[in-house]
């Protein structure tokens, strides 16, 4: 009796010591475009290489692989030269996530935007690692935060450090100028980039950052807080405007609370007009991130 008392002591400590797996969430994208990469991945590719899609015929001589001799191409050759099938690899392509962190997405009700981009940061980055491609992260305002820059990396998920900095940094300054600079920070090769943003911003200067950042796969994703669509019921409510810090107190009736809901409305119609003009469709996140819905999108057709 002893020694059973003993053996189960023994195996619910190690029980306990066994850390629990928590699945990880990701979603699935893909391209229309072929990547320029060298480096083996998922994605159509420019180069020739050990893939299945066919790509052409090339001389034996030019590319002695006799495991892919074309017979057929060979007996139809009018010189008798030998020809071998030749085909284009997958290759893997560069992912940025850019989160606008001015101080209008420092708006909270009923959640923090800064949690919401943290979120979708650890999900994209899985999701890159499982296709098979490199991700990095960028947050601009007034300028890029290099505190929470991370380059270009082959990683299974961001570093702990980096989702602690997000969810306690406070957005601030009222210029996005840092967007237009990351531009240039993630180069000329092309690749797909998520831009987090509430899209509070003049027309004029989105057509400039959408212009700016025209040689990639630029995705739109919206990020709102239901508050903001629809304010609560009617009384007195004091009002903050983040970016200059401007109070003023208002008494919310109806049919000022209906004019708050309209705006949004026509806000979310103009934004849609306005990436449509460069073939993209919006990805709109109210509270909080869907992986299967942003999968949905993807497989739905992003482009126009």
């Amino acid at each position: 009796m002893f020694h059973r008392n003993k053996l189960a002591k023994r195996q619910s400590k190690s029980d306990s010591g066994k850390k629990k797996s928590v699945a990880l969430e990701e979603f699935h994208y893909q391209i229309s475009w072929r990547s320029h990469s060298a480096i083996p991945g998922q994605h159509l590719s420019t180069h020739a290489g050990g893939g299945y899609e066919f790509q052409g015929h090339a001389p034996l001589i030019s590319n002695p692989d006799a495991r892919n001799l074309d017979v057929h191409a060979s007996l139809h050759d009018p010189f008798g030269q030998f020809f071998i099938r030749t085909f284009r690899q997958r290759s893997s392509i560069p992912v940025f996530v850019i989160a606008d962190l001015s101080a209008s997405m420092n708006f909270c009700g009923n959640c923090r935007k800064t949690d919401v981009i943290a979120n979708f940061c650890s999900v994209s980055a899985y999701s890159a690692y499982r296709t098979g491609d490199s991700f990095g992260f960028l947050g601009c305002s007034e300028q890029i935060h290099w505190d929470l820059y991370l380059p270009l990396r082959w990683r299974k998920s961001i570093s702990h450090d980096i989702i602690v900095r997000l969810n306690n940094f406070h957005p601030r300054g009222n210029s996005i100028q840092g967007l237009f600079d990351a531009a240039s920070v993630v180069g000329k090769r092309r690749g797909l980039i998520f831009l987090l943003s509430d899209f509070h911003i003049p027309t004029d200067q989105l057509c400039e950052l959408l212009e700016a950042f025209a040689a990639h796969d630029l995705i739109p994703i919206v990020i709102w807080d239901s508050f903001e669509l629809e304010p609560p019921g009617t009384g007195f409510y004091r009002l903050r405007d983040p970016e200059s810090g401007q109070e003023r107190s208002i008494f919310m009736r109806p049919q000022l609370q209906q004019a708050f809901i309209d705006t949004y409305i026509q806000r979310r119609h103009e934004l849609i007009r306005q990436f449509d003009e460069y073939g993209r469709k919006p990805f709109f996140v109210v509270d909080q991130f869907d992986p299967e819905a942003m999968s949905q999108y993807f497989y739905d057709g992003y482009e126009v």
